[in-house]
């Protein structure tokens, strides 16, 4: 089975590619082993030329993530279960996923991006409740008790929840009916992911879509994935074509082994494949040539994997880590 190889980050400006045409560009991605590449869908004239040597082009697209949400739409700045605004985590800021005008907005750029670029393929990024969850230990909070959130849960499941009590709220919510409240938290991502779909479908067929996801297992933080994130990947699965768990593993503090575990189960619970993203980034420590190449060959010669993507093209340009890269991918 041909895996796809793919690198994040292209950039023109990049030192490869700088100063070379939009064919030499991609002559060199596929050089160096690549079947796609993530980035350059703006260059109508590098897109052509990669589609011309047989070499996809994607993009990535963030959903529910950013402080100018919180800034236009207050709403969307999700409310934990002590009643206070989420605070931000350094560059991270989550939105609620269940504020209608973010939704809809999403969406409408999501159709803008598909119609105005010859993409083969789209990746949902931050489709998920707030978590900045790739670090050693995340902090897990709980969202969102909000008025409107909480509206739209009673509306939809029947339950009456006192809609201007945030703390009252989260302890019914989070005890007696917290498999509901789950459930349908899952929904409001899965929802739209099939609006996405329908989308796609209907504006650029025959494209991929993707999505990335947090590389949590079910019996990981006591099933944070579903509790935490919403991503329920048994019901995600329905409405993309693959799924790309996010496996930093040097980041969350694992070793490379970790990667397969990972791919392992949830290819169990999707039945769709799976491309997971491995790092190439010095994060939060350098990371050596060696094990980048270590967590490079499991993603890619996992039997649950159907590909890998590197994340990111830069990171991976560092003389040993190329060449660790192009030794798995030729």
């Amino acid at each position: 089975m041909l895996k796809e190889k793919a690198l994040y980050g292209f950039s023109p400006d990049l030192a490869p590619f700088a100063g070379k045409s939009p064919a030499e560009q991609a002559a060199w991605l596929a050089a160096a082993g690549s079947t796609a590449v993530f980035g350059g869908y703006e260059n109508r004239a590098f897109v052509q030329a990669a589609h011309a040597i047989g070499l996809r082009v994607y993009a990535e697209f963030g959903c529910f993530v950013g402080r100018a949400w919180w800034d236009r739409i207050p709403a969307s700045r999700p409310i934990t279960a002590d009643g206070a605004a989420l605070e931000p985590e350094g560059w991270y800021h989550g939105v609620n996923p269940a504020i209608p005008a973010v939704r809809e907005e999403r969406l409408a750029a999501l159709e803008r991006l598909l119609r105005e670029h010859e993409l083969d393929g789209v990746w949902l990024d931050f489709i998920r409740w707030p978590c900045h969850w790739e670090v050693y230990e995340p902090r897990l909070a709980h969202t969102s008790f909000d008025r409107l959130t909480l509206e739209a849960f009673s509306r939809d499941t029947g339950l009456v929840i006192p809609p201007d009590d945030p703390v009252a709220a989260a302890r019914v919510l989070l005890g007696a009916r917290q498999a509901v409240w789950t459930a349908w938290r899952c929904e409001q991502i899965t929802s739209w992911v099939a609006q996405a779909q329908a989308l796609m479908l209907r504006v650029r067929p025959g494209a991929t879509l993707g999505l990335f996801g947090v590389p949590w297992r079910l019996a990981d933080r006591d099933c944070a994935i579903l509790q935490i994130i919403g991503q329920d990947y048994r019901r995600l699965a329905e409405h993309v074509d693959v799924i790309s768990p996010m496996v930093y593993h040097r980041m969350c503090g694992f070793g490379p082994a970790w990667i397969g575990a990972v791919v392992e189960e949830l290819h169990a619970l999707s039945r769709r494949p799976v491309w997971p993203i491995i790092q190439a980034v010095d994060e939060p420590s350098p990371l050596p040539a060696a094990e980048y190449g270590q967590a490079l060959e499991i993603a890619l010669s996992h039997p649950a994997s159907s590909g890998v993507l590197v994340f990111t093209l830069k990171a991976a340009l560092e003389d040993a880590k190329l060449a660790a890269t192009k030794e798995a991918f030729l």
